[in-house]
């Protein structure tokens, strides 16, 4: 329902036949009409919306609206939902934009509301002039009475409130309960709002981790799509309770829509969103003169903002959205069956919302928002709230509800609302509804773009990097970390493609379920693969590895149920090192033993005479030789293995081995450190001061990743990456440092809650 006074013949001049739909009606009976509506609201999850939890307190209300004439023996009859508990003192009667018009006592007759048992009865229009009326007798409502319409209807909200106490996976009944009333002579009539299944459910918000393909098909996926006019056209999506409408100075009217690329009236086309509200132009250029002037939200720069209203006399191809003007009756706006989904799959359903009105508010007085006549003048829903009825909308999956936005305030931007699913064991579909949840006119004037059901993948990290290099004939280690919200993708395998990415080969056998660890911040998991030195030949250079993970065994052999990191694919460069040595070193570590270093190494089977030089660093740059062991000269064992004492250990050294053969040919093992008490993390060193880029080197205890950020002296970030660490020393670097201004600098670290910090000076050259 709309503000404009001057509009209220145009917008109450259709007198409805029966029609039911979900948790409402309008009649018609004796040529008088009367809504009716049942929705709730979730007072714990506020404006911000979410699914119910235990110990969510909900607000029953049920509409009564009285359009024309006069009705008697007008009463709501409700009982507390199975599941919840009643809160003392919440028998009240709102106006429709949740105001509190009366207050009644829990007890029984003392007023017009109360509880017996589980059983609530609130006598509707209760006035002591219309006799015989007492307060426990059903009143008389006419739509002159208070809660006003602009004097022309009347809307009581019939309301209590109830505290969750079902666990989680409960379903409850917000449905059901009556309203009576009587017109003239006529009996009694009842009418009963039908059921309604509300699902309690954990409420994860939306996904915290990437997104994946839409999966809603349906209207463009979920965009309504794009064209050059203003009006596209009804849709198949939106069901027989909305009527599709153009926009002119008077439309959309209640329970209708339009689908456009321009909000602006049909009379007086304009793209500006800057006319006075109420525009009092001649034809105005808002729809009921009060309306904003907006284009879609797809593609838009500002994903808050959105696109400006298109240009369609230049006939500019701008986006479409869908715009509902919503009512009493808690109707389905959109709807839509999606197939083809993954099971044991967390989808995050959401789209975008805007409010589309700031001064469509109507008091309890019948005072709209853009009268300035009084005594008595507006009062708005809140200070400074002048849109009136705010836009709330359920989200309904096969039939139960999930979630609710919350109540959509007026901010001339546009917001995401969402919420996280999980498909069932079996699950491949579902029916997604938006439903109006609001109770009325004078407001609730929202719209609706870019819904989305996509899958909550998991992030992806490759090490030592997506681009190894490997000497011909070596086995390389490839490690990729897992990390997601949620702890449901544990299956895995690895995969091998030689042909750029054309065709997958798996390597591995399909594995999991893995044991996921959480990190503080998602869950994760590191899974490992050596490319044998069979695959490390001159002719594989080039190969591509991969990780593919699923929710389920089944869902990692469906190509569209499982999910890996396509802008991450490993591809391997293999270089000619010389004659490959005959070995194959499997592990090197090293502890510390009072104050004697033990290092520790093993090979694979060696094909030749090889010697191992043991050298040693006090600052991980700087090596000298310490000893040598000779091989074992053991041809035919699989495996063989070494150790070597330091009795000179200091406080912290770092060691290597340098493995050569008779012909001269060599190669080095990694660098570990070892210390008394060895940090986990540190820095071993940093080039210190630097010009064209930063290098710095950090020593870890395990495989991890590090953020490192480069900040100025106001502690400003200027430069950051992030990197993968192995276990031992890592060298790493800032690159593009060049263009920086001289002056003093702060190199900062994090890994797993760990913060290193070093001041460090760059200098031009």
């Amino acid at each position: 329902m709309k503000s404009s006074v001057h509009l209220l013949k145009k917008i109450f001049s259709p007198l409805f036949t029966c029609i039911v739909f979900l948790c409402g009606s309008t009649m018609m009976v004796n040529g008088q009409s009367i809504d009716f509506g049942k929705s709730y609201i979730n007072l714990t999850k506020g404006m911000n919306g979410g699914t119910v939890e235990p110990g969510d307190t909900l607000e029953i209300r049920a509409s009564f609206v009285v359009r024309s004439g006069t009705y008697d023996s007008c009463a709501y009859f409700d009982a507390v939902p199975a599941g919840t508990v009643y809160i003392p003192g919440t028998i009240r009667v709102l106006t429709n934009e949740g105001k509190i018009y009366k207050q009644f006592t829990d007890a029984l007759n003392d007023d017009q509301g109360w509880i017996s048992g589980s059983n609530i009865r609130i006598n509707l229009g209760f006035n002591p002039a219309a006799l015989p009326a007492t307060a426990a007798r059903r009143g008389r409502v006419a739509n002159t009475h208070k809660p006003s319409f602009y004097g022309s209807s009347c809307i009581m909200i019939a309301s209590f409130r109830v505290r969750i106490t079902a666990p989680l996976g409960n379903n409850i009944s917000t449905g059901g309960g009556s309203m009576t009333y009587k017109s003239g002579s006529s009996p009694i009539t009842t009418f009963t709002f039908p059921n309604n299944t509300l699902r309690i459910y954990q409420n994860l918000g939306i996904c915290s981790n990437s997104i994946g393909v839409n999966a809603i098909g349906t209207e463009f996926n979920g965009t309504f799509g794009s064209g050059p006019t203003r009006n596209r056209g009804a849709s198949a999506n939106v069901p027989v309770g909305y009527t599709y409408q153009i926009f002119t100075t008077g439309a959309p009217n209640d329970y209708t829509y339009g689908i456009a690329n321009n909000t602006s009236s049909l009379t007086n086309y304009t793209t500006l969103n800057t006319w006075a509200k109420p525009d009092n132009s001649t034809p105005t250029h808002r729809v009921f003169g009060v309306w904003d002037i907006i284009g879609d939200h797809t593609g838009a720069a500002s994903p808050t903002l959105g696109n400006p209203a298109t240009d369609t006399v230049a006939n500019t191809n701008g986006g479409y959205m869908l715009v509902v003007n919503a009512a009493y009756r808690i109707d389905s706006a959109f709807q839509q069956t999606i197939s083809g989904l993954c099971p044991n799959t967390y989808y995050e359903i959401s789209c975008w919302m805007r409010s589309i009105c700031s001064k469509c508010g109507c008091d309890s007085n019948g005072k709209g928002a853009t009268n300035t006549a009084g005594p008595p003048f507006y009062i708005p829903t809140a200070p400074g709230d002048s849109a009136g009825v705010r836009p709330n909308v359920t989200f309904e999956v096969d039939g139960v509800d999930y979630y609710t936005t919350g109540d959509l305030l007026y901010t001339g931007q546009w917001v995401k609302k969402g919420f996280t699913f999980l498909t069932g064991p079996a699950q491949t579909s579902f029916t997604l509804k938006f439903f109006n949840n609001a109770p009325g006119g004078g407001g609730n004037d929202w719209a609706l773009d870019d819904i989305s059901v996509a899958t909550c993948s998991p992030n992806m990290s490759y090490s030592p990097s997506i681009n190894p290099v490997v000497c011909w004939g070596n086995s390389l280690v490839l490690y990729d970390t897992v990390r997601s919200f949620f702890d449901n993708y544990t299956y895995y395998k690895w995969q091998r493609s030689t042909d750029g990415g054309a065709t997958w080969i798996d390597v591995t056998a399909p594995a999991g379920p893995s044991a996921p660890v959480w990190n503080g911040t998602a869950w994760e998991y590191i899974s490992s693969y050596t490319v044998p030195p069979a695959n490390t030949q001159l002719t594989d250079s080039g190969d591509m590895y991969r990780l593919v993970v699923a929710t389920t065994s089944s869902n990692l052999s469906d190509a569209n149920c499982r999910f890996t990191d396509q802008g991450n694919i490993i591809t391997m460069t293999v270089i000619d090192c010389g004659i490959p040595l005959g070995i194959q070193m499997i592990n090197f570590t090293g502890s510390v033993k009072n104050n004697i270093a033990l290092l520790h190494w093993t090979t694979g089977r060696e094909t030749e005479q090889l010697f191992y030089d043991i050298e040693k660093s006090t600052d991980g740059i700087n090596f000298s030789q310490i000893g040598t062991v000779d091989s074992h000269n053991d041809f035919e064992s699989d495996m063989n293995i070494y150790s070597f004492s330091d009795p000179d250990f200091t406080i912290t050294s770092f060691y290597r081995i340098k493995i050569r053969n008779i012909a001269g040919r060599s190669g080095y093992t990694r660098t570990i450190q070892l210390a008394a008490n060895i940090a986990p993390f540190s820095f071993t060193s940093v080039v210190n001061p630097f010009t064209e880029e930063l290098r710095f080197d950090i020593s870890s205890t395990k495989i991890t990743s590090a953020e490192t950020e480069l900040l100025n002296i106001s502690g400003i970030v200027v430069r950051k990456n992030r990197f993968d660490l192995t276990q031992g020393i890592n060298r790493l670097k800032l690159n593009n440092t060049g263009n920086l201004a001289s002056g003093v600098y702060i190199l900062r670290v994090r890994s797993d809650g760990m913060i290193l910090q070093k001041t460090v000076l760059k200098q031009n050259n």
